[in-house]
This record gives C-alpha cells, sequence and structure tokens, in this order.
C-alpha cells in the first residue's frame, strides 16, 4: 500500500498533495472547509468519489473549529469541482446536518460512513467487473481510479486489482494522461506497488496499440454518469471510447452508484476548463463526454448497465 490519501490529526485534515507523487509525497492542511475546498480546486485532492470522502471530512473540521461557518464552508466545498457529481450528492446528503448544526461527533460518524461505503462499493465493483476477465486480459485504462482517486481498491483499478489476483490479467497499458500526468505518476505507481504488469504509454499510442490488437479490454472510471448514459471524465476518455468502437474493443466504464446524476444530459451541465495554463492562448478542458452509443457498458456496485 502507498501513502494515505488523507490523515485526520486532532481538529485539522492532512491531504496528501497527489500533484507531487510519487516524486514527493508532502500532505497539505485543511483546518476549515473553505481552506479544504481551495485543496480541492488547486487538484490537491482529486477523483471524484475521493473528493467527496474529504469534503466529509471537512464539515467535521469545520464543526470542530468553526461551527457558525458551516454553511459557509458547505458553500465554498460546493462550488470546488462543478463536474464532479459525487460531491454534490455527498454534500446534499449532509445538508441537513448543517441546516440543524449537528454536533462535531455526527459529522464526523457521517464522514466514516461515506468512507467505508465506498469501501464496500469499490470491492463489490471490482467482482462484477471480472465478468469481463473470461481469460488473462490485456487491459487499457486512463488516467487514475485507484487508493487516491476513491478507496482502495479502486474503481476501475478495483477490477483490475482483482483480476490480476485471479490470474486473468497479461499486462495493463497506462496513459500518461497529460497534463498532470495522472496515469504516468499515480496509476504506474499504484501497479508498481503491487506488482502488476504494466506499461506507460504516450496518450497518442491509444488507437495504435488497439489497432495492432495489443489491447484485449478498456476500463475506465467516470466523475459523472447522467441517467441516460453520458459519462464525464478525464479529458481523453472519450478518445479511448471512439479508438475501442473503431478497433472492436469492450469500453468498461466502471463508477459508484454515487457517480449517478438522476437527470439526463444537459448543455447545463458545467465541464470545467483549467485556468492553470502556461500561456493565454492555451486550452484546456479538465473532462470530456462520452455519449452512450460508445459505451459497451458500465459497472456500479448495483450491476452491469448496457446503455
Amino acid at each position: 500500500m502507498g501513502p494515505e490519501p488523507f490523515r485526520l490529526e486532532g481538529d485539522t485534515l492532512h491531504v496528501l498533495d497527489q500533484r507531487l507523487i510519487p516524486r514527493r509525497i508532502v500532505y497539505r492542511k485543511g483546518r476549515t472547509a473553505r481552506e479544504v475546498a481551495r485543496l480541492i480546486r488547486r487538484m490537491v485532492v482529486r477523483g471524484a468519489p475521493m473528493i467527496a470522502i474529504v469534503a466529509a471530512y471537512a464539515l467535521y473540521v469545520q464543526a470542530l473549529r468553526n461551527p457558525r461557518k458551516l454553511s459557509e464552508g458547505w458553500r465554498a466545498l460546493k462550488g470546488s469541482r462543478p463536474t464532479a457529481v459525487n460531491l454534490h450528492n455527498v454534500l446534499e446528503e449532509a445538508l441537513p446536518l448543517v441546516e440543524r448544526g449537528a454536533s462535531a461527533e455526527e459529522f464526523l460518524r457521517f464522514a466514516r460512513e461515506v468512507e467505508e461505503r465506498e469501501r464496500r462499493i469499490n470491492e463489490r465493483i471490482a467482482e462484477l467487473g471480472l465478468r469481463f476477465f473470461p481469460r488473462p486480459m490485456r487491459v487499457l485504462t486512463y488516467c487514475n481510479t485507484g487508493m487516491w482517486a476513491t478507496v482502495y481498491p479502486g474503481t476501475a483499478l478495483g477490477i483490475i486489482r482483482w483480476a490480476h489476483r485471479r490470474g486473468l490479467l497479461k499486462h495493463v497499458f497506462v496513459p500518461e494522461t497529460a497534463p498532470y500526468m495522472q496515469g504516468a505518476r499515480l496509476t504506474a505507481y499504484e501497479m508498481q506497488i503491487e506488482g502488476i504488469p504494466y506499461s506507460v504509454v504516450p496518450d497518442n499510442h491509444i488507437p495504435f496499440l488497439m489497432e495492432r490488437g495489443m489491447v484485449d479490454v478498456a476500463v475506465v472510471g467516470a466523475d459523472r454518469i447522467t441517467s441516460d448514459g453520458y459519462v464525464f471524465n478525464k479529458i481523453g476518455t472519450l478518445s479511448v471510447a471512439l479508438a475501442s468502437k473503431r478497433f472492436g474493443v469492450p469500453f468498461v466504464v466502471a463508477a459508484p452508484s454515487t457517480t449517478f446524476d438522476p437527470n439526463p444530459y444537459s448543455d447545463d451541465i458545467v465541464v470545467e476548463r483549467r485556468s492553470d495554463v502556461p500561456r493565454e492562448d492555451y486550452l484546456y478542458y479538465a473532462f470530456d463526454i462520452t455519449p452512450p452509443d460508445l459505451v459497451g457498458a458500465i459497472v456500479s456496485e448495483r450491476g452491469v448497465w448496457i446503455p
């Protein structure tokens, strides 16, 4: 196992700075909900389920330090990552506690329940996802969906981990996922820790690997899935889906039910653009949208859905 995604020490949340992994292991302090919201916005912590878990613990820290500013802190967290629906869902779940001024102990219990729920969900997703590994497979994943994006074993990486343990995994292709390089830095590190055979590849290799018959299945995560099957995920996921469709590779999305949006696709859904670009003439979207006709299957703890 690698470094913990966060630590709770007294009335302070210490959040692993995922931008620095694996070169350095550094924890950033979050002493209020507003401070934690700033860490979320700056990509110190990422991954839709992990953002939601950290936000739940941020409310506990806020309740300990200054409960009078719970509503203000809740709003700051709500606006920190608009595309990731898990954050919205967990904060809506916590809203009754905020509105009645619940005790710090109640917020801590709530945060622990959210974390443990994600753990159980991920283990179930890992089991259900094995149906796409009828034999030892060569898999391509994207971005990072493991122990820092959610709770161990992860969503898409949970399936890959379980396949490895069952002898159903030959090799993992890990695209770099530019420009933050979540694949090259985080996913590759997780593969290395557990001794899973992998290769880091440039993002532009994805179609070529599939055309060469080197990929048996693609398994990715999601930050939002609408009720009509549109998948919002890290920019580049659409490219994986398009290449998979063209070359006959099964394209599987793994995500907890907390990632599901009960509403259909709408242009009103905010697709985040990064402001921390090196020059003004750069355009950088954080997410893209994969339409349901490109999605082979969606695996959640509730079962397998064919859009």
